[in-house]
């Protein structure tokens, strides 16, 4: 959080380090996904800011701890933007890691199609428009493994992460 802060990302002050903690700057404003319940016709301009912000953070370089390649969120969707007075701000960084920002997209697919329902579903493909979907079909396989092998996914959505990897495994035209 602190290298993304440092290369001008929003992100919330790290206060404290800890242990098994961080003590963190509190911001005040909804989650993304709450205000997209609020307000349903935000959301084109929801998904455009949510590409945005990840084409913002794929222009940063991994710091040399996570590896080589781009700085990846790989949980960027709309429930971890909160929308501040000041702008959006990403939280929940557990699984930064470094590399293809192709993959950090096909994350945020991979969470809408198969975890957000049919609002999911709606609001990722609009949001999937920002990007060439072609390249981002290419590195669902990688995020449909990672997605699969996380312990808090429930069998029911490693069935639909399946489902959408296999779907999308043959070469199509949108």
């Amino acid at each position: 959080m602190a290298h993304a802060a440092g290369r001008g990302y929003r992100v919330p002050e790290v206060f404290e380090v800890g242990a098994d903690a961080l003590v963190l700057e509190r911001i005040h404003g909804p989650t993304m996904l709450d205000d997209l319940w609020r307000r349903p016709w935000r959301l084109s301009a929801h998904a455009g800011t949510l590409a945005r912000l990840h084409r913002e953070l794929h222009e940063i370089e991994a710091p040399r701890e996570l590896g080589e390649g781009r700085l990846l969120h790989m949980d960027l969707h709309p429930e971890n933007v909160l929308l501040s007075p000041a702008g959006p701000v990403v939280i929940d960084w557990t699984n930064a890691r470094a590399g293809d920002p192709a993959l950090d997209v096909a994350m945020t697919w991979v969470m809408g199609a198969t975890s957000g329902g049919v609002p999911g579903r709606l609001f990722v493909r609009t949001f999937l428009t920002h990007f060439d979907r072609a390249e981002i079909r290419r590195a669902l396989p990688a995020a449909a493994e990672i997605r699969i092998a996380d312990a808090n996914v429930t069998d029911k959505e490693r069935e639909a992460v399946r489902r959408l990897a296999k779907q999308h495994s043959v070469a199509r035209s949108d």
